[in-house]
């Protein structure tokens, strides 16, 4: 959905090194992460790691949306409409 500028134009890089982790997808001109959840991030394990992780991206001023795995898989349009709204509200920002 994001690959080859397909959401608004921006390019999406997959599996980018922020250190000290590697995100899904990012937008580096727009410092927008884009995760994409699988089972393991619904353990209270994973919860707090996702939380910390999405602070620490925070601070470093990134937006970060996460989605469910099975949300992308099911409704793919409505995933990138919203990606495509965040986007236009950093643009706007």
């Amino acid at each position: 959905m994001v690959r080859n500028r397909r959401c608004c134009g921006e390019k999406f890089r997959r599996e980018v090194v922020i250190e000290p982790y590697t995100v899904d997808f990012c937008c580096i001109a727009l410092k927008l992460v884009v995760e994409v959840d699988g089972e393991h991030h619904f353990t209270d394990a994973g919860l707090a790691s996702d939380r910390a992780r999405d602070q620490y991206l925070m601070q470093l001023g990134y937006k970060v949306l996460r989605f469910p795995g099975y949300e992308v898989l099911r409704d793919p349009k409505a995933v990138r409409d919203r990606i495509a709204m965040t986007i236009t509200e950093i643009r706007s920002s």
